[in-house]
């Protein structure tokens, strides 16, 4: 499973009839955690009169959240999660700080100013695929544990390894490739044991 997300947060400005946004891209992993940054934002720029967000988080977008904080509904929470879809993101949050510059800009100047804020930053944020990863763990006989290693390291595999009365060898692998390392650990004589989601970034 291979998904795309952006490379690292990133930040940028305009200035629209004295409004100024800010626009914030940031890599997120829950809305839990989303929701504090928007908080940390909030304390970062007291005076602003807005401080709208938006986020989707999960290997299929499977959540998301969106809030217009006070400007006029579907104006800049909608938009700005739009931003994220359009681009075909995930593990993803925009934050845009508005200061008021006194001209108001009507419902259709605000939609492309935080849809613009927030497409800004999200491609000065560069991107990166992740690709899914499970660990995978077995404990081998110290005499075989050179030939295992070896026999991994050939496939690509970075295998760590903790040496006690046995080897206990740890590897990452991809999702897609787990069943042929399991297939090939077990052609060898070496039960496995299938732990804990990850992941590996490749840059795009």
């Amino acid at each position: 499973m291979k998904y795309r997300s952006i490379a690292r947060d990133a930040r940028v400005e305009h200035e629209i009839l004295r409004s100024r946004f800010i626009g914030i891209a940031t890599r997120v992993f829950s809305l839990d955690d989303f929701a504090e940054l928007v908080r940390e934002q909030r304390r970062e720029h007291p005076d602003a009169a807005h401080v709208c967000s938006a986020a989707i988080v999960g290997e299929h977008g499977e959540a998301s959240r969106s809030s217009d904080d006070g400007e006029p509904s579907g104006t800049a929470g909608a938009p700005m999660l739009q931003s994220i879809l359009r681009q075909e993101l995930t593990d993803v949050g925009v934050i845009v700080v508005r200061y008021f510059g006194g001209t108001k800009l009507g419902a259709g100047g605000l939609l492309r100013a935080y849809s613009g804020a927030a497409s800004d930053a999200l491609s000065a944020a560069g991107r990166v695929h992740r690709v899914t990863t499970k660990r995978v763990s077995a404990e081998v006989d110290l005499a075989e544990v050179g030939r295992i290693d070896n026999a991994l390291r050939t496939r690509g595999l970075e295998p760590a390894v903790e040496y006690g009365s046995s080897a206990h060898l740890t590897v990452h692998v991809d999702t897609s490739e787990l069943t042929a390392v399991q297939d090939q650990l077990r052609s060898l004589g070496v039960p496995t044991h299938v732990g804990a989601d990850g992941y590996r970034e490749v840059p795009r």
